[in-house]
């Protein structure tokens, strides 16, 4: 008799051979048939196990180490390329393409100069007409000590710069007075 059908006659009690026990407890084949065996007729007699213990990735791995390696690795080397000096770019670029790119840089050079220098020289006339009609977004000099509202609201601002503008314009006519008087007195003194 083979392994096979010995192990099948032990299953259903017809031989009980020591030597093939102790066999079958050193010979992994002969277990997994046993195992095998055992599966099959459970699931003839309709007693499939719930949670079937397949042993799928020692095979899959089995398989694998026998399979020869489909694709071999290759080592690509980098060919590093050197930088061309000045004068090799020089003589790769024709020379309009120079040209053009000077000109190029002198335009956008004077028109941030030009657009610069316009921008100074109206900002600070505009300024002047334009800071009456505009409210401030936000005040940082605090006027007079008092306390001054959290919120920013129209009504508070105009208050402020009204008041503001009354104290300027008597500064002025206070220091415009003062130098009146002192030149009445110069003339006097000097007649």
């Amino acid at each position: 008799m083979t392994n096979k059908q010995q192990i099948s006659a032990l299953m259903d009690g017809e031989l009980v051979d020591q030597s093939l026990i102790t066999e079958l407890e050193q010979d992994l084949d002969a277990q997994q048939s046993w195992s095998h065996y055992h599966l099959i007729g459970d699931t003839l007699r309709g007693e499939t196990p719930s949670n079937p213990n397949w042993d799928i990735a020692s095979k899959v791995a089995l398989v694998l180490e026998d399979e020869p390696a489909h694709s071999k690795v290759v080592t690509l080397q980098r060919t590093l390329e050197a930088q061309p000096k000045p004068q090799q770019a020089r003589l790769k670029m024709p020379a309009w393409l120079s040209n053009l790119t000077q000109v190029g840089v002198a335009a956008c050079v004077s028109l941030v100069v030009i657009l610069g220098v316009q921008q100074y020289s109206t900002g600070d006339t505009t300024n002047l007409a334009s800071d009456s009609d505009q409210l401030p977004v936000l005040q940082t000099i605090p006027f007079a000590g008092s306390a001054e509202p959290v919120s920013l609201t129209r009504d508070s601002v105009n208050t402020q710069s009204s008041e503001a503008k009354v104290m300027d314009q008597h500064r002025r006519v206070n220091a415009l007075m003062q130098d009146y008087e002192l030149q009445l007195r110069l003339n006097h003194a000097s007649e």
